[in-house]
């Protein structure tokens, strides 16, 4: 066998490189549990929301262990802001969404009551982490502290929905998010 040239080891390198780019880009990314709030953490989806080309936020979704979107699996979704708003604001586009999603619910009072303690003014740079550990339970942490840990019937699809489900607002980022 002949020692590799110069250009025979250049381009052997090239296409190792090429080989692992498309391996891991074909592969979901592993996350860092403590970020996600999940022990086995896979990166399923990014996107980001634009409103007349401004960047609103971007929007991750990490589901445990698995490889493919469950609504029956441990989730966290964890939203990067580009701009601020108030914690009214958040509260109101989240009542908004879910009427638009779910028509108006006689429990919806209720749940918005809960979600209402989770939410804090956010400024550009802040994130906020929904973790989902079981279908009724959301954990909320804004920039990795806890602002509420609340529990109601069906509470993961139904507020996680405002940017999971077919039916958001942003069909494309969703299935973006969902990895699809």
């Amino acid at each position: 066998m002949r020692p590799k040239t110069g250009l025979t080891a250049l381009c052997c390198w090239f296409a190792g490189v090429a080989l692992f780019t498309a391996v891991t880009l074909a592969t979901p990314l592993a996350a860092n549990p403590v970020s996600t709030g999940l022990r086995a953490p896979v990166e399923l989806g990014k996107a980001t929301l634009r409103f007349l080309g401004f960047e609103i936020y971007t929007a991750t979704l990490h589901i445990e262990g698995a490889r493919r979107f469950d609504w029956n699996q441990p989730l966290s979704l964890r939203i990067d802001y580009a701009r601020g708003f108030s914690d009214a604001e958040l509260l109101e586009g989240t009542e908004k969404e879910l009427q638009r999603i779910e028509g108006a619910r006689s429990d919806q009072p209720q749940m918005l009551q809960k979600l209402a303690s989770c939410f804090r003014d956010v400024n550009s740079g802040d994130s906020y982490v929904a973790v989902s550990p079981a279908a009724n339970v959301i954990d909320m942490r804004l920039n990795g502290q806890r602002t509420c840990r609340i529990s109601h019937p069906d509470l993961r699809k139904r507020f996680l929905g405002i940017w999971l489900s077919p039916n958001s607002r942003s069909a494309r980022l969703s299935a973006q998010l969902r990895g699809e």
